[in-house]
């Protein structure tokens, strides 16, 4: 039961304290609120002192319960709060939470990812020109084609036909995030819908290109880096950072991570 109600993402180290305390604030006022305001200007708490203490206690509880075991009590303060505190001046030095990283179907594979950009120039999918990277035009439209098929279709069954037999899969959050592991918590891969579709779309155009199938995971997730409109709701996507697409804060002993983000989406396809 705790386990489902967890979000990785945003608690333990990847914790967002702009976002705690901003829940926490507001879960306060709230039960301050129950507690003390005259009737005549909180017409819906109860009358009696007794049912409002009652009121206001198992508010606390689930609200700290909650800011506890997800990180957050009010939805969509993990994008408001660290915009709100970098406003504020706070974001750059006080927040200790780094970005979470994004999953992979990949996962802890044995495949190096310089191993798998030489795959890819081999089969012809990526060309060197110069000291840069492109992907060729044809694969493109080849990867785009099977994006939207897995989109469009059960992205559950898609991830699990795609994945290797012994990872089991689970969509969360209303099917924003696909949970990818070996069994263990530890082993956990979080991926985003767009980084999900994308993975598998890329392990699907890859099949026709003679990539071994564990080179051809470890590829797909290095394709990301060459998307250019979201796979998920096809908005062109931005370079930025972390903190500013995905309410991620930073450690004030770096610099904000760049990523590839989708700003509809509110996701990051890929950490440069």
């Amino acid at each position: 039961m705790l386990k489902q109600l967890r979000k990785p993402e945003y608690t333990g180290e990847n914790r967002c304290w702009p976002c705690t305390a901003l829940n926490t604030v507001l879960l306060l006022l709230a039960c301050t609120i129950i507690t003390v305001v005259p009737k005549k200007f909180a017409p819906l708490v109860p009358s009696s002192r007794a049912r409002r203490l009652g009121v206001a206690s198992a508010l606390g509880f689930i609200g700290g319960a909650a800011i506890t075991l997800r990180g957050y009590f009010i939805p969509g303060t993990p994008h408001i709060a660290p915009r709100l505190a970098e406003a504020l001046g706070f974001a750059s030095r006080e927040s200790k939470r780094q970005p979470t990283e994004a999953g992979s179907l990949a996962g802890d594979n044995d495949v190096s990812g310089d191993r798998a950009v030489e795959a890819l120039l081999d089969a012809g999918v990526v060309h060197a020109v110069g000291e840069t990277l492109h992907l060729d035009d044809s694969f493109r439209t080849e990867w785009r084609a099977e994006m939207e098929r897995a989109r469009s279709g059960d992205l559950d069954r898609e991830v699990r036909k795609t994945a290797p037999e012994s990872i089991e899969v689970e969509l969360v959050e209303d099917g924003d995030w696909v949970v990818v592991s070996a069994g263990s918590p530890e082993s956990e891969q979080w991926l985003s819908r767009p980084v999900a579709i994308a993975e598998v779309a890329g392990v699907r155009a890859l099949a026709d290109y003679g990539i071994d199938r564990d080179v051809r995971t470890q590829s797909a997730s290095a394709l990301r880096a060459f998307l250019y409109d979201c796979p998920d709701c096809d908005e062109h996507l931005e370079e930025t950072t972390a903190s500013r697409c995905c309410g991620s804060g930073t450690s004030p002993l770096s610099p904000p991570d760049e990523v590839l983000a989708c700003p509809a989406c509110r996701q990051y396809v890929f950490r440069f």
